[in-house]
């Protein structure tokens, strides 16, 4: 799965490049543009109801009924933008994409955050250099707060029951954060009763809801259970969405005694061994244990302590930075060779050879207009808000309103309101034509006390 705006030049990219990946538009792109092209006052009123037919209908057919009803209701079956919505409403809509695994991403937030992150580093007036060495360091931050996080997950442990054998499982195989989303779901669990409902060849459907009504809670959830693969899954798709059972899969495993949650149900890239498995593809099935990960990560460690010594003393002068960037390729190709049992008596001439090359001098690249990097388009709010200063349309002043002209103002604070009381001030002074002294002269108020 691919998320992405309603671009509709990468929306074509996606299809010749990647046709078998399912490409998903931004929901919150579209929500944001409610404001917009719907009139103010129905998007006061009827906004919260859209958005709950919108993210809380589980199946297709209920949100085509409630949306059909709501357009109905509101008198918005004429809008031409939501109709350009709904025809693609496959897209973007929970109900009809919650069935394929996005890691829980209902927006492009990734994306956004990685431009984000490296807007903190980098910018348009960089040189290549200084932009290579700028992305390094963003690297290198990132880098490190990923070894933060490991050492989080392998040193610190959430405090679990130990009752709870579901819990203590998974305390050691999921990280910190998964665990915590796990472990909600499983205090949520106690409150729901699983009930028999449906029973067919091959499958058995089964009710879960609330002991009792609370408004805060979900609604009863339906769970299939196939009895030849013995695999259970549930209406809400929270596995099949985000990747770790939901309260109600909790709920019917309690119901069965399972004690223990079945791999079948365990998701590897939210395990600790995520990151070690795929960077180790031989006998990654063989080192599975806690202290293969700590020497691992021993490794890790004073491999990049070592190496960070020696980039700070090569970096100090040009001769110095020359010899190492040699060295590293080298060592690079031999760490290789090593890999695939190869040979690597023949790796050094290989380098030196093509270090002997002619170098091509690389220059920095022309500048681009980047996607977005135009002027913004404001909305009617803001160019209201940004409009010029306010002209009088009493003396022709600017910086006030009729309301708080000044001339009506002392007009009305004065405590008799006899004309001889008042010292007029001739328009045509201060450079103002007789066009706009009629237009003072019509607009005087006259008061019968």
């Amino acid at each position: 799965m691919i998320i992405t705006d309603q671009d509709a030049a990468i929306a074509k990219g996606i299809s010749i490049v990647m046709p078998s990946t399912f490409h998903r538009f931004c929901i919150w792109h579209i929500l944001n543009k409610f404001s917009e092209k719907i009139n103010a006052m129905v998007y006061n009123k009827q906004y919260h109801l859209l958005v709950r037919i919108i993210k809380n209908s589980e199946f297709p057919a209920e949100f085509e009924e409630r949306w059909h009803e709501a357009m109905s209701h509101t008198g918005l079956h004429c809008n031409e933008w939501l109709q350009t919505m709904y025809d693609i409403h496959s897209r973007w809509v929970p109900a009809y994409v919650k069935h394929i695994f996005s890691a829980g991403m209902s927006s492009s937030q990734r994306s956004e955050s990685g431009h984000s992150f490296l807007k903190k580093y980098v910018n348009r007036k960089n040189s290549l250099m200084g932009f290579i060495t700028r992305f390094n360091r963003a690297l290198s931050h990132q880098r490190h707060e990923e070894l933060v996080a490991n050492h989080v997950d392998l040193n610190e442990q959430p405090w679990v029951t130990e009752s709870v054998m579901m819990e203590s499982q998974m305390v050691k195989i999921y990280t910190k954060k998964v665990f915590m989303l796990f472990h909600n779901e499983v205090v949520k669990s106690n409150l729901y009763i699983c009930s028999k409902k449906e029973t067919f060849s091959h499958m058995k459907t089964y009710v879960v809801q609330i002991l009792e009504h609370r408004p805060n809670f979900d609604r009863p959830r339906e769970l299939q259970y196939y009895t030849d693969t013995d695999f259970v899954s549930c209406s809400c798709r929270t596995f099949d969405f985000e990747g770790y059972p939901c309260r109600h899969m909790i709920c019917f495993l309690k119901k069965k005694q399972v004690l223990l949650l079945p791999e079948k149900y365990i998701l590897q890239r939210w395990t600790k061994n995520a990151k070690i498995d795929s960077a180790c593809e031989t006998n990654a099935s063989n080192y599975r244990d806690d202290s293969f990960i700590q020497v691992l990560m021993g490794y890790h460690g004073m491999l990049s302590q070592k190496a960070q010594v020696l980039v700070d003393d090569a970096a100090l002068t040009d001769a110095r930075s020359t010899f190492p960037l040699d060295e590293f390729e080298m060592l690079n190709m031999r760490v290789k060779e090593i890999d695939n049992g190869g040979n690597v008596g023949n790796i050094k001439s290989k380098s030196s050879s093509q270090s002997c090359e002619v170098q091509q001098v690389i220059e920095d690249p022309t500048g681009v207009r980047a996607k977005g990097c135009g002027k913004r388009l404001k909305s009617s709010k803001e160019k209201a808000m940004s409009r010029g200063i306010r002209q009088c349309s009493v003396c022709g002043v600017n910086g006030h309103g009729k309301r708080t002209c000044p001339r009506l103002s002392d007009r009305y604070n004065v405590g008799n309101f006899s004309e001889t009381q008042y010292d007029y001030d001739d328009p045509r002074e201060d450079g103002r034509d007789d066009a706009t002294f009629t237009s003072i002269a019509s607009s005087d108020f006259h008061f019968d006390l």
